[in-house]
């Protein structure tokens, strides 16, 4: 099966149409925030809180989905899946391929 791009072209272009000089503060709190959440998910798998990782992931998925980081958004929903299941030894084998996405958006945003 073939990945999905990185980004949505197509919502990065329409959100620098509306946000306009904001569009580098979005992206600058995403990153922010994302590194935040990456730290957070990693707290709350180690501490076997399904339930914080499921919110976690959600909120994350949220925030990619807004600015069309496809990849991340996709890993955080099978996160989000394996935390609703109580299966949390399959959510942390995603931490990994969820880091790597993260800072190839955040590459790409740069690039933007």
């Amino acid at each position: 099966m073939e990945q999905p791009p990185v980004l949505d072209s197509a919502v990065i272009s329409e959100l620098r149409e509306i946000m306009g000089g904001d569009f580098d503060t979005l992206v600058a709190s995403y990153i922010r925030d994302g590194g935040q959440r990456l730290q957070a998910l990693h707290d709350a798998l180690a501490a076997g809180d399904a339930e914080a990782v499921r919110q976690q992931a959600h909120s994350f998925k949220g925030s990619s989905g807004n600015l069309g980081a496809l990849r991340v958004t996709g890993i955080c929903l099978e996160i989000e899946q394996y935390a609703r299941e109580r299966d949390l030894a399959a959510a942390g084998t995603m931490m990994e391929a969820l880091e790597n996405q993260f800072q190839k958006s955040c590459d790409a945003l740069g690039a933007c």
